[in-house]
């Protein structure tokens, strides 16, 4: 028996809570393994913090007194029960680099990752979906081929590469473009002429999968049994393609845009590096090489909520644009 509208919003709430339960039980796994893997891993804060490496003779006795400032010469779980504690109250530590708090260090990189994250998403969208329409609606022509060899080289053509050949053709040899940072030196605002370019590499990047699924979305749904009697009736094909298939064509690529914006947010090291864009993906290599525990750790929980966010958002999007889906 069909639900009532009451018990429907009891599921939808019940749906909800049990996912943001998920999500707490994952940030907690996830927080745990990232803590010991970083303490697994070569290298010893209490040394880059002191300048070893750089020629600086340390004594041993300071060398304790750091370890113990640190907290490292505790036990492993009193550290993480300790670390967990000052997180949930707010005190993310010291970025041991720039000795700044590191909730505001994430938070202006995060402001900086999300325009070109943002912007790449949507030239990626605006291109893929009419480009996917076009494939699906014209099967096995020269325009899907050509359409389809465009998506393969999208998805095969590795980040680097992309961004080197963007910065030699349009930065380089045209000179049409800037090729590295946000804005002018000492500008802390985003410049367009220096998004242009990070925008497009970050596009090229998901063009290629988001075409393919509009394109295999498309074939589905024009084989369906209501697009035959939708043409039956006589309906122009523009009507019966934007009207009835579009719709239906449309909720696996909402689940690709999502996916592939968190992808974007929290792999952006490359095309951040390349084009030297102040945003969370060099901040994340400089808190590795510098054995920075507590900002790796926020950097990789901050990058796991953005995931789990989106996937919820893109669950209920998946409601709203098909209203047969009913969460339980």
């Amino acid at each position: 028996m069909e639900p009532s509208g009451s018990d429907t919003w009891t599921m939808n709430w019940n749906y909800l809570i049990s996912r943001l339960m998920q999500a707490v039980y994952v940030l907690v796994a996830l927080s745990i393994v990232v803590f010991v893997l970083v303490r697994l891993a070569p290298g010893d804060p209490a040394l880059s913090r002191l300048g070893v490496g750089s020629g600086t003779i340390v004594t041993h006795e300071a060398y304790e007194m750091e370890r113990k400032a640190l907290g490292l010469d505790r036990p492993l779980p009193v550290q993480y029960v300790i670390w967990a504690g000052n997180v949930l109250t707010g005190d993310m530590g010291i970025d041991a680099a720039n000795k700044q708090p590191i909730s505001g260090q994430v938070w202006r990189k995060f402001q900086k990752t999300l325009p070109l994250a943002a912007s790449g998403l949507m030239l990626g969208v605006v291109l893929a979906l009419p480009l996917g329409l076009l494939a699906g609606t014209r099967p096995f022509t020269w325009l899907d081929n050509l359409i389809s060899s465009v998506a393969l080289f999208g998805v095969a053509a590795p980040s680097f590469w992309v961004g080197l050949m963007l910065i030699l053709v349009f930065g380089v040899y045209l000179e049409w473009l800037p090729i590295f940072g946000s804005g002018p030196p000492g500008s802390e605002t985003i410049h367009l002429q220096y998004l242009i370019l990070p925008t497009i590499a970050v596009a090229i990047q998901l063009v290629g999968s988001q075409t393919r699924f509009m394109r295999s979305g498309m074939l589905d749904v024009m084989s369906s049994d209501y697009i035959r009697t939708a043409r039956s009736k006589g309906l122009a094909g523009r009507t019966v393609v934007l009207r009835h298939a579009m719709k239906n064509a449309l909720l696996p690529v909402v689940t690709i845009i999502g996916l592939d914006f968190a992808a974007v947010l929290s792999s952006s090291v490359i095309t951040e590096t390349i084009f030297r864009w102040p945003g969370m993906g060099p901040l994340l290599i400089s808190a590795i090489g510098f054995r920075d525990y507590g900002l790796v750790q926020v950097l990789v929980l901050f990058i796991a909520m953005i995931y789990i966010g989106v996937n919820l958002m893109v669950d209920i999007a998946y409601g709203l644009l098909d209203p047969r889906v009913r969460y339980q």
